[in-house]
């Protein structure tokens, strides 16, 4: 009764822990990409259009772009607009929604129509600036104010860079070729995700010295403003998992009741009907596809149950020190499972916090040694900080971190309730190996 009791409440926290990824992915209302091909927001698009249409976007030399739409239109309309220029212009003009991702830059606007596809060339200044050596920066997306995330529309949008450059970072749900990143939806060809959220574009020279200098580019970019972000939002969170690894040292409340095997097939079953849990979850939100943080979590919840029969199984072998690395391979592992499942990105928030919960593992061990784990309780402590300056580049810029914060309250639950069983087992690992 009492270990179904303990799954039941680890499963309770599992849903939160689900529930605060989802509340970290949301984002505000999305702005279309191309201003021209329709909007889902506001059901507008040019009379007539017979499909969602492209956007090419060329930025030059000095940063600035064309931005070049081609929507088809149906044959009437195709006959009409070639007959009348003025209505074509009419088109365009209440084909712009009320909002969008260059509203108020768009300059130079120019309309044609080519066979049955109405061509919208329009030029908007400063997309680009220049970085760290001969590399360069498109940050357009991350400047717009506090909109982050976007609709595509278009059935293919495409960044190309100045001619003899070519793109020296891979941005999110980007096939990038040459000097072009471009995000399609909608095909068979199409990536899991189209372009619905701020991306970095570096470009530069090719070859390793150019993907280099566009990495640090966005470190030199983001960097501080995401760790102060993180050091404020993440500051309250860090002290709290701080006192949940030292009580777990400090206690032993459970460990007379619980032997070795008891706590292998408690650590076990959550961490499997966890697993599967968020898989159905996942594809139940998602459908047709699984949702990525679902994913993440599925993972972590097999490394859970791996790291307990593991250290179960063979931690008489092991002192602390190994714990700590049986620890570390299973969080690596769980996360190069989810980048395999789900693609990039590897959610920050349960690497982080899965890590911390895996800590306890050798927390418990060292003491019952009667050693003080000062080295892993500060890790654990810094999970938090280092959660909120990994996503601060997408979200916590907007969000403000004392709103973030609060959100990793319920992580410091799921570190106390999953990882106490795993302290419990690092225990009972140490009076074995006495």
């Amino acid at each position: 009764m009492r270990l179904a009791r303990l799954a039941a409440l680890a499963l309770c926290c599992s849903l939160v822990a689900l529930a605060a990824v989802t509340a970290i992915a949301a984002a505000p209302p999305p702005a279309p990409v191309c201003g021209v091909c329709g909007s889902s927001v506001e059901t507008v698009n040019i009379s007539g259009a017979d499909g969602p249409g492209t956007l090419d976007i060329y930025v030059d030399e000095t940063g600035d772009s064309l931005w070049h739409a081609r929507v088809p239109v149906n044959v009437s309309a195709a006959e009409r607009y070639r007959t009348n220029e003025s209505a074509l212009e009419a088109a365009v003009d209440r084909a712009w929604p009320r909002y969008h991702v260059a509203d108020g830059d768009v300059r130079t606007v120019e309309t044609t129509l080519e066979n049955e596809t109405v061509v919208v060339n329009y030029t908007v200044d400063d997309v680009a600036r220049q970085g760290l050596g001969e590399s360069w920066l498109v940050d357009y997306f991350h400047e717009k104010g506090p909109t982050t995330n976007y609709d595509q529309q278009a059935c293919r949008v495409t960044i190309h860079t100045p001619d003899g450059t070519v793109v020296t970072n891979r941005p999110a749900d980007a096939s990038v070729t040459g000097n072009a990143a471009t995000w399609t939806t909608g095909g068979a060809d199409s990536s899991e995700r189209d372009f619905d959220e701020a991306v970095y574009v570096t470009y530069g020279e090719d070859g390793l010295l150019g993907t280099l200098r566009g990495h640090a580019t966005i470190a030199r970019e983001v960097g501080p403003t995401a760790l102060e972000h993180g050091v404020r939002g993440g500051v309250v969170p860090g002290m709290l998992l701080g006192l949940v690894a030292i009580g777990m040292g400090r206690t032993d409340w459970g460990s007379a009741q619980f032997d070795g095997p008891t706590l292998e097939r408690l650590i076990v079953a959550v961490g499997s009907v966890g697993a599967v849990g968020f898989l159905i979850a996942g594809a139940v939100a998602n459908l047709p596809g699984l949702a990525p943080g679902a994913v993440a979590l599925a993972a972590l919840g097999v490394g859970y149950a791996l790291l307990g029969s593991t250290a179960r199984r063979f931690g008489d072998r092991l002192e602390t020190r190994g714990l700590i690395g049986l620890s570390a391979v299973a969080t690596l592992a769980a996360a190069a499972v989810s980048l395999m499942l789900a693609g990039p990105p590897v959610y920050a928030f349960p690497l982080c916090f899965g890590l911390a919960t895996a800590l306890c593992l050798p927390i418990g061990h060292a003491a019952e040694r009667g050693r003080v784990p000062i080295a892993l309780v500060a890790v654990a402590a810094l999970a938090p900080i280092a959660a909120l300056t990994a996503v601060a580049p997408l979200s916590v810029f907007w969000y403000g971190p004392v709103l973030y914060g609060l959100l990793l309250l319920p992580w410091v639950a799921v570190v106390a309730v999953f990882g106490y069983p795993l302290a419990l087992l690092g225990r009972t690992l140490a009076l074995e190996n006495r």
